[in-house]
Formats: C-alpha cells, sequence, structure tokens
C-alpha cells in the first residue's frame, strides 16, 4: 500500500502518453465529444476527467452517491487520503491500482469531481480485465 501512495503523491509525471492521444484522436469522429479531444490535445499531461453527462444512466447514481459520502459538505475536491481510503476497499491488485493513481499524478493534493468520476470508470474498467490507459476513462458512459 505504500508503493500505492507513493505513486499517487508524486508532483509531476515525466512519461508522454502518445497512445491514448492517438487513440481519443483517431476515434474523434466516432466515440468522443469534440471538448474531450480539445482538453486531450491542449492538456496532454492533465489528469483525466468526465463531465456528470457523460455518464451512463448506470454509474451516473453510483457515482454521484460516492462522491457525496467523500464531500458531504461540498467543498468540491477531496483529498488524496481519502481517495486511497476509498480504494482500499476495490478488490483490484495494487499494480493495477498504481497504474490508475499515476495517470492522477498531476491532480496535486486531490481530486475534484470530475477527476473522481474518471477514476472510477478506470477501476470498473480495470475490474473487467482491460488493461490500464487513459483512452478508457472516454469508453462507456452514454449509449
Amino acid at each position: 500500500m505504500n508503493k500505492i501512495k507513493n505513486v499517487f503523491q508524486r508532483s509531476q509525471k515525466t512519461v508522454e502518453e502518445r497512445r491514448p492521444y492517438q487513440f481519443i484522436k483517431r476515434h474523434s469522429s466516432v466515440a468522443a465529444r469534440p471538448s474531450l479531444i480539445e482538453i486531450t490535445s491542449e492538456q496532454p499531461n492533465a489528469s483525466p476527467a468526465i463531465e456528470l453527462f457523460d455518464l451512463s444512466e448506470i454509474e451516473r447514481p453510483s457515482y454521484q452517491a460516492w462522491w457525496k459520502d467523500l464531500d458531504p459538505f461540498g467543498h468540491g475536491k477531496i483529498s488524496n487520503q481519502a481517495v486511497l481510503k476509498f480504494l482500499s476497499g476495490c478488490t483490484l491488485e495494487d499494480n493495477k491500482l498504481e497504474q490508475i493513481l499515476a495517470l492522477f499524478e498531476t491532480a496535486g493534493d486531490g481530486l475534484n469531481q470530475l477527476q473522481f468520476f474518471a477514476m472510477l470508470r478506470l477501476i470498473a474498467h480495470a475490474q473487467n480485465g482491460r488493461k490500464i490507459s487513459k483512452a478508457l476513462v472516454y469508453l462507456g458512459g452514454k449509449e
């Protein structure tokens, strides 16, 4: 678990993630909204984030309920400690959690709601056996 904390608490990410950017660019006309492309291309090292309206009808109530549990006073951000505590119950292997948390290193001292939703979607994909990548955030949702 200490290894997970170290990965998540790093402040800068130095590895450029070209593959997810290319995936989104290549599939933009089919799967992604233009605003997602703009966000990704302008800020390639930014933490992934998805809007509430991009969530599916199945995801939306659960993700909102978990957010309200972690941010009961409406501060708009949850601490890294709260995120780590929440993730300790998600039954994923440590190496998969490390890969997911590495995508959110640039988030700084916590996650906002949109980043939290993106993290939850990545966890769902990982639990279904998919290989972790930033592009997975934009797969799923509204159909």
